[in-house]
């Protein structure tokens, strides 16, 4: 109860820009849960749903979540977004509480500000595409189509809270190219870039399931997420990877190369520590054993 008037009081004391905004409500973006909320206009329905992406009439949570990177970051953010009805604007700043850092959402209906509207029954508006081009960009590496590495932190913890309070399994592959630099010496950059390419598509090729995704990690490495999957599952889906690598054949024109690659696998409840760090770290050591026993080749 104590806890509970601490989030309505702090509501409260924000209350005083309802006139500024529509909906302000105090989201945990870990959990995506939302703990308090004030709608003033009654835009969206049901706020009172306990996901705090029912908001936006989706029934899955937001690729690009300013609340999870402001809670990350320390650091507020401000992004455009839109439902079935409405284009609003949303701020997302990081609040402390005694026991725990909150983000407070400051939600403004801007529908009447933009100009351009759909004639086609059924399909989206021409600014509904704009905003998801602007959102997609901010997560997605520009060479390989992948997600980007502030994909891996934002989505991440949200799939790893998930997957604990599910009790189902998770686990991350770690794959590194072999030999990166090699080909980059010897054929040079743009054929580094197309080992690259085609290397994100093999990996692409090899999972299945709606639930998983892969970003590239860095360099020449990429993190795979499965969740849902034991150690058992993420192996097969590792030495898919692995095959389909080794099976392609890159042409450069004046040649065409084979490349490998090795990876490494970690499983939630596996490893010691609970924090994604934790994770990627036993993976990452992992993929190192894998190329120190020759590479290609998966380690678990």
């Amino acid at each position: 109860m104590q806890h509970h008037k601490k989030m309505q009081d702090t509501l409260n004391r924000i209350a005083i820009f309802d006139k500024l905004y529509d909906v302000i409500r105090l989201v945990d973006p870990t959990m995506k849960r939302v703990i308090e909320h004030d709608n003033f206009s009654n835009t969206s329905g049901n706020v009172l749903d306990s996901t705090c992406y029912y908001f936006w009439q989706r029934n899955q949570i937001c690729d690009n979540c300013i609340s999870i990177r402001a809670f990350n970051e320390n650091t507020t953010y401000v992004k455009i977004e839109y439902n079935l009805k409405d284009i609003f604007m949303v701020t997302a700043i990081p609040y402390e509480m005694e026991e725990r850092r909150v983000i407070i959402e400051l939600i403004k209906k801007i529908t009447d500000s933009m100009v351009f509207e759909s004639t086609i029954p059924g399909k989206k508006s021409e600014v509904h595409t704009l905003i998801d081009g602007i959102n997609i960009l901010a997560l997605i590496d520009s060479l390989t189509g992948l997600y980007n590495r502030r994909y891996i932190s934002e989505r991440l913890p949200v799939d790893l809270v998930s997957s604990v309070l599910a009790k189902q399994d998770i686990s991350i592959i770690m794959a590194d190219i072999d030999n990166f630099k090699e080909v980059n010496d010897k054929y040079g950059h743009l054929a580094g870039d197309k080992v690259l390419k085609m290397s994100s598509k093999a990996i692409l090729n090899s999972i299945r399931r709606e639930s998983d995704w892969v970003s590239r990690f860095g360099g020449e490495e990429f993190l795979i997420c499965l969740p849902g999957a034991g150690t058992e599952k993420a192996v097969e889906i590792a030495e898919g990877i692995r095959k389909e690598i080794e099976a392609m054949e890159i042409d450069l024109g004046k040649q065409k190369i084979h490349i490998t690659t090795s990876l490494g696998i970690s499983s939630f409840g596996s490893i010691q520590g609970h924090t994604t760090d934790d994770l990627i770290e036993a993976a990452d050591a992992k993929l190192y054993l894998a190329k120190n026993k020759g590479r290609n080749k998966v380690e678990y």
